[in-house]
């Protein structure tokens, strides 16, 4: 199955551009739809602080300050669309609609950022979000973590370059467990269409030889030829080393499982996939 919709998530926020060209580079390889999903605060999420005690007066400005940057913010948003299918030629449209070209439409809608875009998330192909790094504010990181481990949807993690052709050099990062064949596997459209690609089965110590076994062959009947390559990680960390071999490799897309638990909420995300977020310089592609 292709690609069809892809949800970007947009704030008001100068990343918005990045998300949207993101969003349509991903699209435009299948001429899929890209939907743009403006969440506005929740007033009652706001009020629900304030105790009986408070005046009237001050709850007043909190709705009037709460709706004003909504506002604020759906005007810089309507002003990056404008700007954003200008540069990349790509009709606007009032509802999703698929016709042979990308695409694009604005969904807004109000409540907790993090649920809303869940829920809009289970009904789309991809989801894109700009890069995560540590620091970033806690209701994105909040979203991407919540996307990604309660919708088994793939999460793109966008760069702050995006090329307008990208997953022309794919890396897959491989281990042979669940998740890496699940990202192996929702990514296989972009597979098909890669120039190249590459298996990077990162170990230390001796290579397990059952732990690509059969991927090439599996690969092959979709379609997709790829070079497998082990590396040594050495006295680097997994994730460092993984990153490395897909720079070195000139990959423009690394495609990799979303590894964690529920405690994933406390902090960004754990082990390799954190490290990943947090440092790569290149798209990467997940599915947890």
């Amino acid at each position: 199955m292709g690609i069809a919709k892809v949800l970007a998530p947009v704030t008001g926020a100068p990343r918005d551009a990045g998300v949207l060209a993101a969003a349509i580079a991903a699209a435009r390889p299948f001429a899929a739809h890209v939907m743009a999903y403006f969440v506005r605060p929740d007033l009652t999420e706001a009020l629900a602080f304030f105790t009986d005690g408070v005046s009237g007066v001050v709850v007043d400005d909190v709705v009037r300050a709460t709706q004003e940057a909504g506002d604020e913010a759906a005007k810089r948003i309507e002003a990056t669309l404008a700007a954003t299918c200008a540069a990349a030629a790509v009709e606007r449209v009032a509802k999703p609609v698929r016709t042979g070209e990308v695409t694009l439409s604005l969904r807004e809608t109000q409540g907790n950022f993090a649920d809303r875009l869940t829920a809009a998330a289970r009904l789309s192909d991809l989801i894109v979000f700009p890069p995560m790094r540590e620091g970033d504010q806690a209701g994105l990181a909040e979203a991407f973590v919540q996307v990604l481990v309660e919708t088994d949807r793939p999460v793109l993690r966008a760069t702050d370059d995006m090329p307008k052709i990208f997953a022309r050099r794919i890396a897959v990062g491989w281990d042979g467990k669940t998740a890496a064949a699940s990202a192996l596997n929702a990514a296989m459209p972009y597979l098909q269409n890669a120039d190249h690609v590459d298996i990077l089965s990162v170990h230390r110590g001796p290579p397990k030889a059952e732990a690509t076994e059969g991927l090439n062959e599996y690969l092959a009947l979709h379609g997709v030829l790829a070079e497998e390559r082990r590396i040594d990680a050495g006295s680097k960390r997994i994730g460092e080393a993984l990153l490395e071999a897909a720079r070195g490799h000139h990959a423009d897309l690394l495609v990799i499982g979303g590894y964690g638990s529920g405690r994933l909420r406390e902090s960004l995300i754990g082990g390799v996939t954190r490290h990943v977020i947090a440092h790569a310089d290149l798209a990467v592609f997940m599915v947890h």
